[in-house]
């Protein structure tokens, strides 16, 4: 029984990566639901218990944050400084893991979550996988061959997703692991940056939903990219752009907007 629930989650995981490989269309559709840094409206972000949270909810696709700490660990954290987190100064980057896998990561969002310490990278994406969802690699920190030997030693390359911000990042990814979809993170003026959004080719765009207009949209969508926005989480916000045709909706509130994209805003 265990061996047939696995591949029906591979099943799963296989078709979402698809619907991102495979051109859009235009028009109204239902979006992917992507839950970001796990259900982080109801659980602490970027921990064990966020991404469980959003497996329980029904997401099909997690996204987190990933950093490299002093010693080589990828491991979960969105900030570049400690303090709003885990309450102390310092950097991941700054730290090796033996101090930074005993940091509280929960207690800022209340005391409930006070034994929630940082997890590597590689456990984030187990946890995905036996939820049934893809795994959304969000790139802060760190080089392309260490999160390659990540997902390549735990042969996830079906089951995950790399984001980043840092554009030459993905490029260099790809040619670590070119089956792995990619999407390029941006913001701001979206025609400041079409020229590079072709030349790198990603198969998605992840963009700031306040800085699209229709028209980016439609540039997109024209130029054959699927389009997935962040961070969406009001309902009528969520409507209007699914009637525009977007293909996915970053959100803190996943159990919300999986209601939107079956049902509609009411």
């Amino acid at each position: 029984m265990q061996n047939e629930s696995s591949n029906w989650a591979s099943w799963i995981s296989f078709l979402i990566l698809l619907a991102f490989m495979t051109p859009p269309t235009t028009g109204e559709g239902k979006p992917l639901i992507i839950a970001h840094r796990g259900a982080s409206k109801a659980a602490p972000e970027n921990t064990a218990a966020a991404i469980l949270r959003a497996c329980k909810m029904g997401a099909k696709i997690i996204e987190f944050d990933v950093r490299k700490t002093a010693d080589g660990e990828l491991v979960l954290f969105h900030d570049d400084k400690l303090e709003r987190i885990a309450g102390v100064k310092g950097s991941i980057e700054g730290s090796d893991w033996e101090s930074v896998k005993k940091l509280d990561v929960g207690s800022w969002f209340g005391e409930a979550f006070s034994d929630q310490k940082p997890i590597k990278m590689g456990k984030a994406i187990e946890l995905c996988r036996e939820g049934g969802a893809i795994a959304l690699v969000e790139h802060k920190s760190g080089d392309a061959a260490s999160y390659a030997k990540v997902i390549s030693e735990l042969k996830a390359e079906k089951d995950v997703i790399v984001q980043s911000f840092n554009w030459r990042f993905l490029a260099e990814f790809r040619k670590q692991l070119p089956g792995i979809p990619v999407g390029a993170l941006g913001s701001n003026k979206l025609s400041d940056k079409i020229g590079a959004i072709v030349k790198l080719n990603p198969e998605w765009v992840g963009w700031k939903f306040s800085d699209l207009s229709a028209a980016d949209l439609e540039t997109l969508q024209k130029l054959k990219f699927r389009v997935a926005l962040w961070t969406v989480n009001g309902p009528e916000e969520a409507e209007k752009w699914k009637a525009r045709g977007v293909d996915g909706i970053i959100t803190d509130v996943p159990n919300v907007m999986l209601k939107v994209a079956e049902q509609g805003s009411q």
